[in-house]
């Protein structure tokens, strides 16, 4: 008879598919309610999923190098961008990080709209009467994504403009500035071994109709993974 011991596996969890499944479905439950408060809400947990989504996927790179614990500390000190840069340097010959990209500038205007959440500062807020005599508040924009600066205010719209723009960093690195097939990058990021990446696995993954609907409506860029979308 086995023992309970014998029916035991285990594996190595890195949140970037907790993150990711977590950020869209929050955001499907988000225009799913009625509720403009409990929408707002949800859209505003979405987008802080995503916002964490860039430095989990450095940090599974960077755990990838294999880099002695003297070192490792230095370059975990690193920016999420400084990391994604080490890797690139590291693992290829004469690749780097282009600045000037729209997607790392995109990611840029991301990270300082975190850097608000985490650091609060006072926020202007404009406010006007409506026709129906409510109290409607408006804040400014970002120049690049315009995503409202005060966090407070993210909606649903802000949540997939955040998304859109992760992705779109995501997706141009590993595919284009990597060059990892989508098996790759998925094996990778969504690893569950000890050792990142350990095993090339021909898995494709599909997390069902309603993620993949939501994933095109918002046309949120997934093509460096190996998901499955309608």
């Amino acid at each position: 008879m086995d023992s309970e011991n014998d029916l035991e596996s285990v594996t190595y969890d890195r949140s970037f598919i907790t993150l990711l499944v977590d950020g869209v479905e929050l955001l499907i439950a988000s225009q799913n309610k009625s509720n403009e408060n409990i929408s707002d809400s949800l859209a505003r947990c979405s987008l802080v999923c995503t916002m964490m989504m860039p430095e989990v996927a450095a940090n599974i790179l960077i755990e990838t190098l294999g880099l002695e614990s003297s070192v490792w500390s230095d370059v975990d000190r690193m920016s999420t961008i400084g990391k994604f840069d080490f890797f690139l340097r590291t693992t290829f010959r004469k690749r780097k990080l282009n600045r000037g990209t729209k997607e790392l500038q995109g990611l840029k205007e991301l990270k300082q709209l975190r850097d608000s959440f985490v650091h609060p500062k006072p926020q202007r807020v404009v406010w006007s009467l409506s026709a129906e005599g409510l109290d409607l508040g408006s804040s400014d924009r970002t120049p690049l994504l315009a995503m409202s600066k005060n966090p407070s205010m993210w909606c649903v719209e802000d949540a997939v403009k955040g998304m859109r723009a992760v992705h779109a960093f995501l997706s141009h690195y590993f595919k284009f500035i990597c060059k990892y097939s989508k098996m790759q990058s998925s094996n990778l990021l969504f690893s569950t071994d000890e050792e990142a990446g350990a095993r090339l696995r021909k898995i494709e993954y599909s997390f069902g109709d309603e993620f993949d609907d939501a994933i095109q409506k918002w046309s949120i860029d997934l093509s460096y993974l190996n998901i499955r979308c309608i």
